[in-house]
């Protein structure tokens, strides 16, 4: 099957209904956009090329659940933005903030620093279990320091949209993070 005359949608609707040689036809079709667009933010190529990679394993993966609402280069594009945002998240561990923090807290009391350290990575994990698009507009906002309308731009959403998915967020974390102080005044 000649997969050249095929738009981009027809490919990914091939791919939707597993089509592998179809699978292949659409990544050589967007590696290259893909792998730029990720090695623009996290400059190295072996990572860039994973990131990739693990965009189209997802997309395979999932081929039966996704349902687009925006154009397949939107849809692509913000996939790769998600594995290098996660990435980003997974080798800085917000390092700087972290140390610097934690040689503070280091001068007081040993437990104090591994509670403040438990601490961190319970509000990481929190941020981690939200909704996919609520944690990555989370994560632009907070995290990238983007405000409402670029975020909305990069997104392709509304800013009222953008504003609503942080306040999910907010409200979401408060949530539980009340409930685990609640647990905890407990079993004092």
């Amino acid at each position: 099957m000649d997969y050249t005359v095929y738009s981009d949608m027809q490919i990914f609707e091939l791919v939707c209904n597993g089509d592998e040689r179809a699978l292949q036809h659409f990544m050589s079709r967007f590696w290259q956009q893909l792998f730029k667009t990720a090695f623009h933010t996290f400059p190295d190529a072996v990572v860039c090329q994973e990131l990739v990679q693990n965009v189209f394993i997802k997309i395979w993966g999932n081929r039966e659940k996704i349902r687009l609402k925006y154009s397949i280069h939107t849809y692509l594009f913000s996939c790769i933005r998600y594995e290098v945002f996660h990435e980003i998240k997974k080798t800085m561990k917000h390092a700087e903030l972290k140390n610097d923090e934690i040689n503070y807290i280091d001068s007081f009391d040993p437990l104090i620093r591994m509670e403040y350290t438990e601490l961190l990575d319970y509000v990481e994990q929190l941020i981690d279990n939200l909704p996919e698009k609520c944690r990555q507009i989370f994560y632009l906002s907070r995290i990238e320091q983007l405000n409402n309308k670029e975020i909305a731009l990069q997104l392709n959403i509304s800013p009222k949209t953008v504003e609503n998915q942080i306040s999910i967020a907010i409200k979401k974390l408060k949530q539980d993070i009340s409930k685990n102080t609640i647990l905890f005044f407990i079993f004092l």
